[in-house]
């Protein structure tokens, strides 16, 4: 997974599990969608959605697509077994405890969050903009991979490309909801113009729900100020395709 339209997860590679982000490099969607787009409710023709995704297992060596859902930036869950598909259920935590099955969400400019415990056996992706960043949503994953005989001590965590606090500027009720959201939180709000740091503020609720720190990886690459690389949806509107953030446990796990 060298080439330019994947960036790996070092961390859950190192414990054996299969995780990774799409840039928008090296699909077959034309402009605006160009070219690596996965966005359903895009207007991109359909087939070619299903090439990208045929191209992304083939390029990962992912048994089958991973499993999607209608993301509406809350904390509901789905749990996912086999070949995936894309789901009418609407889900911001796909999770599952199967062997090669893949979940993943879509993103262009929201925080995806890929989720493992390599001992328990769960994976869980994760979409968290604003509204699901200040809903908790990464928490209500944890809690619900620890519900289902997940340990904190072993969740690893690695959060990937997203709108950056140099360009993410937010309305005062989204930093009102986001300084509540977690211990700290408001030193990563800046105030005039009122911006936000997503990452920062999830790598807090990750430590809140104890998570230790050598277990969270950063990719540190903000998807509007790169657009050569990333889709996002501040810079382009509704003309904005959508990376995908995808994770799984292999069978040798």
């Amino acid at each position: 997974m060298s080439d330019c339209s994947i960036i790996p997860s070092q961390l859950l590679a190192e414990h054996g599990i299969q995780a990774f982000f799409t840039t928008r490099k090296g699909g077959v969607s034309p402009p605006p969608y160009d070219s690596f787009n996965f966005a359903p409710d895009a207007e991109d023709d359909p087939e070619h959605i299903h090439t990208n995704l045929r191209r992304l297992v083939a390029r990962t060596g992912l048994l089958a697509p991973p499993h999607q859902a209608r993301q509406v930036h809350q904390c509901a869950s789905i749990w996912c077994s086999g070949s995936g598909s894309l789901h009418n259920s609407e889900a911001d935590i796909l999770l599952s405890s199967v062997a090669n099955t893949s979940v993943a969400v879509r993103t262009a400019d929201c925080l995806p969050i890929l989720l493992a415990d390599p001992v328990a056996g769960i994976v869980a992706a994760v979409h968290a903009g604003w509204r699901g960043t200040a809903a908790g949503v990464v928490t209500a994953a944890i809690h619900e991979m620890v519900e289902h005989g997940g340990n904190t001590a072993h969740i690893l965590a690695s959060l990937g490309p997203c709108i950056g606090p140099c360009c993410f500027t937010i309305g005062e009720e989204a930093a009102i909801a986001l300084a509540s959201s977690v211990d700290g939180a408001h030193h990563h709000i800046q105030p005039h113009p009122l911006q936000a740091d997503l990452v920062a503020i999830n790598h807090l609720q990750l430590m809140a729900s104890g998570i230790t720190e050598q277990h969270i990886e950063h990719c540190s690459q903000c998807t509007a100020c790169n657009p050569e690389h990333f889709f996002s949806y501040r810079r382009d509107g509704h003309h904005s395709g959508r990376q995908l953030a995808v994770v799984a446990i292999p069978s040798a796990t």
